[in-house]
């Protein structure tokens, strides 16, 4: 059983559970030094993202799962209690915490390759059990198809275990070392049982079209093409899903049955507050999840999942929270979150 640094109330859902994981980071930049001992993972950053919307009391609404090895930094805990989600962490002290080493071959958002530095610790729905997170409306995977197609089979069985009928909405980010050519028919299979399915443009391309000795120039007509064809094989209960190519510097696709649209980026190219692109599609996503469950809109998920992504853009790390008080409202790295949103939104009317 974990150690829970915060609860959800009893009276009410969570609204988002990433099983992503926590990655203490090594990042390695060709044009610039080495960074260790980044906090970073598809976990946190997911979490991040939706908990930029939920403000307030509905922050311990948004739960986090923490497998924290013997040498798992205190003061990353310490941080994400100050974000007041609800917070469970499991102890290990067996094991090391789980540290990668991500290396860019260029300093803007292309290729990037990454490896784990010790044997990563997953968190799995079991994990879940006994503090509340079962209940959440939505989650948040990051896995190959039949890793998915596993973990998503017990959350249910658990769900219903415990007398949760409801379905969540569920949020699949294909691994990056499955996404190629020979495992297409995996993720076309596993993408029946997503309500959205979000490869970045690259992972997109390696799936439909393999690994390419060179990179093809960027076109978003091939990456529509790209994207139909998960669409047509099916995505989500009902074909009813939605298809998100998240393409860094060029902004993000939506393709559902209802049709494409393309928004771009918060911050152009070059911009001097794009300090480190790790994390941003993870961002995200939980910022596209927390919108899309509040409002049901694609479009209106897209927005808040680019502002979530800002963030993350701006700094090594997750960015620095100060907290609300008589004086002031919540602000991430001095900025208020729906404020943001809602200066990007005055900018797409005259784009």
């Amino acid at each position: 059983m974990g150690h829970y640094l915060g609860k959800v109330p009893q009276d009410e859902d969570p609204v988002f559970v990433s099983l992503g994981m926590i990655v203490i980071d090594e990042l390695r930049f060709p044009l610039s030094h080495t960074l260790y001992d980044v906090p970073g993972g598809s976990g946190l950053y997911a979490t991040l993202g939706s908990r930029l919307f939920e403000t307030g009391r509905r922050s311990a609404k948004v739960g986090c799962v923490v497998l924290a090895g013997r040498d798992f930094p205190e003061g990353l805990l310490r941080q994400l209690q100050r974000w007041g989600i609800t917070l469970v962490a499991h102890r290990i002290p067996e094991k090391p915490c789980t540290r990668g080493l991500l290396e860019y071959e260029d300093d803007a958002f292309g290729r990037k390759s990454f490896t784990y530095m010790t044997s990563p610790l997953q968190p799995l729905p079991s994990h879940l059990e006994h503090c509340g997170l079962l209940r959440s409306r939505s989650f948040h995977f990051l896995g190959l198809p039949e890793h998915l197609e596993a973990q998503l089979g017990t959350l249910l069985r658990l769900r219903a275990q415990h007398g949760i009928t409801e379905r969540p909405l569920i949020v699949w980010e294909p691994a990056p070392y499955g996404c190629d050519s020979v495992n297409l028919a995996s993720h076309l299979r596993a993408c029946a049982l997503v309500d959205v399915f979000s490869p970045n443009h690259l992972e997109l391309g390696y799936l439909v079209d393999g690994k390419l000795s060179k990179e093809p120039r960027f076109s978003k007509s091939a990456i529509e093409l790209a994207a139909k064809k998960f669409l047509g094989s099916g995505v989500g209960i009902e074909n009813q899903g939605l298809v998100v190519v998240r393409c860094g510097e060029h902004g993000v696709l939506t393709i559902s049955a209802l049709g494409a649209e393309w928004l771009p980026p918060y911050y152009d190219q070059p911009c001097s507050k794009v300090v480190d692109p790790t994390g941003a599609g993870n961002a995200f996503l939980g910022g596209f999840t927390a919108s899309l469950l509040r409002t049901n809109n694609p479009r209106e998920a897209s927005i808040c999942g680019t502002v979530a992504s800002s963030y993350a853009l701006e700094q090594f790390g997750p960015p620095t929270l100060t907290p609300s008080s008589r004086f002031s409202e919540e602000l991430w790295n001095e900025s208020n979150v729906l404020a943001r949103a809602e200066e990007f939104k005055r900018r797409l009317l005259t784009a």
